[in-house]
């Protein structure tokens, strides 16, 4: 019987990492061509499965929103409860974020360190600031891009692209019943196309696994200060935390089984820490979700697009670990009042981070952080870590998609059970 993909990409990971110790011990003069191939082998995997976004996004938005999927209820519904889901998802994800935080840092296990080198963490606050938060003309270009061909090669303009096909949906509806039918048959011609690529994709992710981690055991990337690994270390438990904690409240709130959802939820998070990018991880969310949860096209179809675009649970966590670790090591006492209003600013910046790699973190939240009186210069530093922990945070936005659609789909479509598997292709992931 063929091994489930979950094994082969266990197995890939761990003789990647194997490899990566063994390496530089037999063969050092083979490490730098080693770490070459697999870079590449990485880089063409996510690049292929990025060509495949825009268009799955655009094609199963318009499908979901078309004339002969959509009537005016469900729409009211989508618009009442895609916020409301989305908004407790952040709510829930930064409680438990600032709990788990808050109950480390007060436990033992924290050293006693403290903030040394004033200067050079200024120094490289002032470098990386340079590349401050994008202007508000920038922003609205994102929103509504003046060039549609151009938006479509700028993953940070996905929502602009969103926007659009759902006016052009809209459109759609004035016309006679015949053509409209030739764009939903059109759109679900590519859709199902671009499914099949996904798979072939899919079938590749073991290899992909194994030279991630020949990446990782060779190059650790952790000697950067006592400080910073103390951080990074805090915000990867933190982050593990609030990815365990979506899958009870997905059992509870959209009645999926556990071991249903992880293996559905499995293949995007392996995507998600190979890409680092949660826009890349929404074709195959789209495809688990119609084949191993079952659920329904129309609330898939719009809703993981729209958390991909959206839904930032990665901000929801890292901004207040940061800000409990800044203020526990700077000795600054925050009050009931300055926690909500920051909690409140980091929730509403949340849908402006986009779904792409990230190197550097913090230029558009730094307003919330001065507010409360974390200098600057503190939040650029640590923002400096987001090369390192990008996998942590968009293995969780990527479970999040998945949490939010069973969700949504319990919620607006309660007759109809999620945890129902389609009759086609449910068993072929692994």
């Amino acid at each position: 019987m063929k091994r489930s993909l979950t094994a082969q990409c266990i197995a890939g990971l761990g003789l990647g990492i194997l490899a990566g110790i063994l390496l530089p011990r037999l063969r050092p003069d083979a490490v730098a061509s080693s770490l070459g191939v697999a870079e590449s082998a990485i880089r063409i995997w996510t690049n292929a499965l990025r060509l495949i976004v825009t268009p799955l996004v655009v094609t199963q938005l318009f499908v979901a929103i078309s004339p002969h999927r959509a009537s005016k209820g469900d729409a009211a519904r989508f618009g009442v409860g895609i916020p409301l889901v989305f908004f407790g998802l952040l709510v829930f994800t930064m409680a438990v974020a600032m709990l788990v935080t808050a109950g480390i840092l007060a436990s033992p296990l924290i050293p006693q360190l403290a903030f040394s080198d004033f200067d050079t963490a200024r120094a490289i606050a002032q470098v990386a600031s340079a590349t401050g938060p994008a202007s508000a003309a920038s922003w609205m270009d994102d929103l509504i891009p003046p060039n549609l061909v151009a938006a479509a090669a700028r993953p940070e303009a996905i929502l602009g692209l969103m926007l659009f096909t759902l006016a052009f949906a809209l459109a759609a509806r004035r016309l006679a019943p015949e053509l409209q039918q030739v764009l939903e048959t059109a759109s679900r011609a590519v859709r199902d196309t671009l499914f099949v690529l996904i798979e072939w994709l899919l079938r590749l992710a073991p290899l992909l696994v194994f030279a991630l981690g020949l990446r990782s055991s060779v190059n650790s990337g952790l000697a950067i200060g006592q400080l910073l690994v103390v951080y990074m270390l805090l915000e990867m438990v933190v982050l593990l935390f609030c990815t365990a904690a979506l899958y009870p409240v997905t059992v509870w709130g959209g009645r999926v089984p556990l071991g249903r959802f992880a293996r559905a939820v499995f293949p995007a998070q392996v995507t998600a820490a190979t890409s680092r990018s949660s826009l890349a991880t929404v074709p195959v969310l789209l495809r688990e979700a119609d084949a191993r949860l079952g659920i329904p096209s129309k609330i898939s179809a719009l809703v993981i697009p729209l958390g991909g675009a959206t839904l930032k649970l990665s901000r929801a966590v890292s901004s207040p670990v940061k800000l409990l670790f800044l203020a526990h090591f700077l000795g600054l006492s925050l009050s009931p009042g300055q926690f909500v209003v920051f909690c409140l600013t980091i929730i509403l910046l949340s849908p402006a981070t986009p779904g792409v790699p990230s190197i550097m973190s913090g230029a558009r939240s730094l307003p919330a952080f001065v507010a409360v009186g974390i200098a600057p210069e503190y939040v650029i530093l640590f923002g400096s870590t987001t090369a390192i922990l990008d996998v942590f945070l968009t293995v969780l936005n990527a479970t999040g998609y998945l949490s939010a659609t069973a969700l949504l789909s319990r919620l607006l479509s309660p007759r109809v059970s999620p945890a129902q598997p389609a009759p086609s292709t449910a068993e072929s992931g692994g």
